[in-house]
């Protein structure tokens, strides 16, 4: 849960927490049947909808803001979206059924991030409120999202 033994450009890097995220997930949904598939934007990129992989979790930078100024460094909050993605056509039209599984899954994910430590960041993750959820012709998107802070080392 710190910079510690990490390079400048390491630590500087954006994206280096997903690779410790997704291997989170994958052991918060592992063993589960039907076997959950864990996915990040780029695995995303090119898939339709009507194609994608089901259920599954997606892990997606969201961007970040400048928290503090700390001279020769600057603490960075990261947003990251963790979303629960499943398809279920039992009850299409209400979409209770997929909702049912989704959240289901979202908890199980958020119990394990939550509070949960990844190197780069210098704190533990922090649950953030997400975007609204979606739901559409059998396909429920239960998003949540989690804060993580970094330190970012200024060129000077």
């Amino acid at each position: 849960m710190s910079t510690h033994g990490l390079s400048k450009e390491e630590s500087n890097d954006f994206m280096a927490l997903e690779p410790h995220l997704v291997e989170l997930v994958r052991a918060a949904v592992a063993g589960m049947n039907p076997a959950v598939h864990v996915l990040t934007a780029a695995d995303l990129a090119d898939v339709l909808e009507s194609q994608q992989q089901t259920p599954a979790i997606h892990v997606i930078y969201g961007g970040y803001q400048i928290a503090e100024d700390l001279g020769t460094s600057l603490m960075f909050h990261h947003t990251w979206y963790v979303v629960a993605a499943v398809r279920n056509v039992a009850a299409v039209r209400t979409g209770q059924v997929a909702r049912r599984d989704a959240g289901a899954l979202a908890a199980r994910v958020m119990g394990a991030l939550t509070g949960a430590s990844v190197q780069g960041a210098v704190r533990p993750l922090n649950l953030i409120s997400p975007p609204a959820a979606h739901y559409q012709g059998g396909f429920q998107y239960l998003p949540s999202a989690f804060l993580a802070q970094t330190i970012f080392h200024k060129s000077i």
